[in-house]
């Protein structure tokens, strides 16, 4: 990664999601969502970012996540703009969500609106592997 740290893509960013951290670029996923505006990369002096590339990582569900804990939650699916989390009806409890790894953009949208911080990042394999 070419990023010096210099934050004009955070000062750029409309949805004030960016942060620098130890010294290069960060998505603050809690802060909401990455609405792919190319605005960071429009800002970027190096080659930071690169335009419809996507995201480098997908979200998982944590073993944290209330509704597979017995607790009835759909808000990472009410969250989702991709649509890449759905729930599947299960007897005797909540419904559980599932993630769909291939619609799942990156963007962080589920992150924040998780009640039990169940949500994470994790790179994404290869398409080839």
């Amino acid at each position: 990664m070419a990023c010096t740290g210099c934050g004009e893509c955070v000062d750029a960013c409309p949805e004030q999601v960016l942060t620098i951290a130890e010294g290069r670029v960060a998505l603050e996923m809690a802060a909401g969502e990455c609405t792919f505006c190319g605005t960071c990369s429009d800002a970027c002096p190096e080659s930071v970012f690169t335009a419809g590339a996507g995201m480098a990582h997908e979200m998982i569900l944590g073993d944290d996540c209330l509704a597979r804990n017995g607790v009835s939650c759909m808000t990472c699916r009410d969250a989702c703009p991709e649509e890449a989390i759905t729930v599947r009806p299960r007897i005797g409890g909540p419904f559980l969500p599932v993630l769909d790894p291939a619609l799942c953009s990156g963007c962080g949208a589920c992150v924040g609106p998780c009640p039990a911080g169940a949500i994470t990042p994790q790179i994404r394999e290869p398409a080839d592997a």
